[in-house]
């Protein structure tokens, strides 16, 4: 595979040779955001979804984008032609920017990167992902930020577990997970997510939709510790994943311990979407 090129603050220059200053506050505080999608056969997936959050989330934390929307539109799809790979995933970064104090921030600097197509493993599907929960409420969780810290941190500790994601809870409800959405299918076939104090997952708002098209009943809501050891089905949603079926939540079983009916539905109607999208 040939080198790939990058775009920092509204070029696109070699990936090896891209720098920041040191002072920047996303090395010196762990200040900034990103964002992540898929592209494929050259055409980014849901591109203005992502570029909402990803301007949202700016707004929310503060901060300045030395490039304006549009402008990055282009830079991405120039990019994505630069690199010659018809599909992979694309990650946008804003910083706080460079700081005079070591603590103020200023105008940010603007990066995208890209990256092969990072998916779960196909046994994931077809066995469903294991999960094990956590105490932990994310900062600012409107926002996607660069702060993964204790996602990171408990990898050794999810290996220990025996499972592949964790499941964030505040000791009372259940939140979503270090880098998806949470969903559960309860005994009477409602599907029920998180409505507060997690990220707005594009993925998430399209699972929502297609199931609600479908004639699924849904609802976003609070949803107790305790629901998930009577769901019928559970499943992990994200812009890598799309809706993956979970199979056992700290080492006991959803259902029947396997992908369900109305996971797979949701996915192959996921699927259908991305490729009509594709279409357009």
């Amino acid at each position: 595979m040939n080198k790939l090129k990058c775009y920092l603050n509204g070029a696109i220059i070699p990936e090896e040779t891209a720098q920041l200053g040191l002072n920047d506050l996303a090395l010196l505080r762990g200040f900034g955001i990103f964002d992540y999608f898929v592209f494929e056969r050259f055409q980014p997936r849901f591109l203005e979804d992502y570029l909402d959050r990803f301007y949202r989330s700016a707004k929310c934390l503060g901060l300045v984008s030395p490039i304006e929307r549009e402008n990055l539109k282009q830079g991405i799809h120039q990019l994505i032609a630069a690199n010659e790979q018809p599909s992979g995933g694309i990650r946008l970064v804003l910083t706080g920017g460079y700081t005079p104090d070591g603590y103020a921030p200023t105008v940010g600097n603007l990066f995208v990167l890209q990256s092969p197509f990072p998916g779960p493993p196909p046994i994931q599907f077809e066995r469903g992902a294991r999960v094990a929960t956590y105490q932990y409420q994310r900062e600012l969780p409107e926002i996607k930020s660069l702060n993964y810290l204790i996602g990171i941190h408990l990898l050794p500790w999810l290996k220990e577990q025996e499972a592949e994601y964790i499941l964030y809870h505040d000791g009372k409800y259940i939140r979503e997970s270090d880098r998806s959405n949470f969903f559960l299918i309860t005994e009477d076939d409602v599907l029920v997510t998180a409505k507060d104090k997690v990220l707005a997952g594009i993925t998430r708002a399209k699972i929502l939709a297609l199931a609600r098209k479908i004639g699924m009943k849904v609802e976003e809501r609070e949803v107790s510790l305790a629901e998930w050891k009577e769901a019928k089905e559970a499943f992990l949603t994200s812009s890598t994943k799309g809706a993956l079926p979970v199979s056992f939540i700290d080492g006991k079983a959803i259902g029947k311990g396997e992908p369900g009916t109305h996971t797979k539905a949701l996915q192959a109607a996921f699927l259908a979407l991305v490729a009509e999208e594709q279409e357009k």
